[in-house]
């Protein structure tokens, strides 16, 4: 497979560069940009409209294009709900009905701000739906309190994929965290969902969000390896300006594979990215390539902190350093790529797929 990023990755990278420094705690720690404000630029620039899940629009980007502006919401540690926002677009997308392309459509131009809840196994929450009726917790659901509505996971009792109204009988609890992320405890209180409602059901609603959250996986391996970029910078920079014993830190050679070790974390992640998004881009199973990318984005996460902090020390904790922002941030991205990431069997069985495939 050519791991090659999409054809227009660069351009959509140099867009999302000035896009984001807006909402970068990076340039400006008061930074703080309404979501109303946030979702209205990206419709206006299409980015709610990019991607193509199912294959049927072939002017539509490919992921490998996508994964530009997701690159620099990692190098500039932007908060928005992006993800989300498409996460939940490409779900309705691979739904297919009639309603589930209308509701698309209305995320795509920013008419509505539905947010996915498609709770996690390694928090063990789980969603029951049970003769009409949704019940459950679902927990670290991201930017729940703008949510117009939610397109919601039920795989308890019978699999469903529903849209469901934020001003249902449902309550939205903060979930304060280290990575200080909007992430909160979503209580669906016998929540009545109507027929209409349900967009998918059985195996068609298993795929929808298969398909989402592999989609999502690259994209956030994407921040990943962009943030790795941004903190080799900011580590080699602090490298060469800190002095002592009489010269930078950086001519020894122990800080010098501390800061190779982040350049080696950030190019393996950006190859596993770019093979899984190529796998999913020609239709292929991808489930290998997710399994591995995942796996060195969640280690990546960790090695790039980690090292960063080796270089600077003491100072890497402090508030005015902006390294400690990456720690926070790179703990909510080993809880996105999950225990799965962590199972090494299941990585000796992705690499074995990949070489009978090949």
């Amino acid at each position: 497979m050519d791991l090659a990023w999409g054809e227009d990755f660069a351009a959509l990278a140099d867009v999302g560069k000035s896009v984001f420094a807006r909402y970068s705690p990076l340039e400006d720690r008061s930074n703080s940009v309404p979501i109303a404000d946030q979702v209205a630029q990206f419709a206006e620039l299409g980015w709610l409209q990019l991607g193509d899940p199912i294959g049927a629009d072939g002017d539509s980007p490919s992921l490998s294009t996508i994964a530009g502006i997701f690159v620099e919401m990692g190098r500039t540690l932007a908060g928005t709900p992006l993800l989300d926002l498409t996460m939940a677009r490409d779900a309705a997308l691979v739904i297919g009905t009639e309603t589930s392309a209308g509701i698309a459509e209305r995320i795509g131009n920013g008419e509505a701000v539905v947010i996915p809840v498609f709770p996690s196994a390694e928090w063990g929450s789980a969603l029951t739906y049970e003769n009409g009726v949704l019940r459950g917790v679902a927990l670290a659901v991201g930017y729940a309190d703008c949510a117009d509505s939610f397109l919601v996971y039920a795989v308890t009792g019978e699999s469903i994929v529903a849209v469901v109204d934020s001003r249902s009988s449902i309550s939205i609890e903060a979930m304060p965290n280290m990575g200080e992320y909007p992430m909160f405890a979503v209580t669906f209180d016998d929540v009545l969902v109507p027929d209409a409602a349900v967009l998918a059901r059985g195996g068609d609603a298993v795929r929808a969000v298969e398909v989402a959250e592999q989609r999502g996986a690259v994209l956030r391996a994407a921040q990943v390896y962009g943030a790795a970029l941004r903190l080799l910078d900011i580590t080699v920079l602090y490298a060469q300006q800190r002095h002592q014993f009489g010269g930078s830190i950086g001519r020894f050679q122990a800080v010098q594979y501390l800061c190779t070790d982040i350049a080696i974390a950030a190019h393996l992640t950006s190859a596993h990215a770019r093979s899984a998004a190529g796998a999913l881009d020609a239709g292929i199973d991808p489930q290998p390539h997710i399994g591995l990318m995942r796996k060195q984005a969640a280690k990546a996460a960790l090695q790039i902190v980690h090292s960063a902090h080796e270089v600077h020390a003491g100072i890497g904790y402090m508030v005015e350093s902006n390294v400690h922002l990456f720690t926070n941030a790179a703990k909510r991205w080993q809880y996105d790529f999950g225990a799965a990431a962590e199972n090494n069997d299941s990585i000796v069985s992705a690499i074995t797929r990949i070489y009978e495939g090949a």
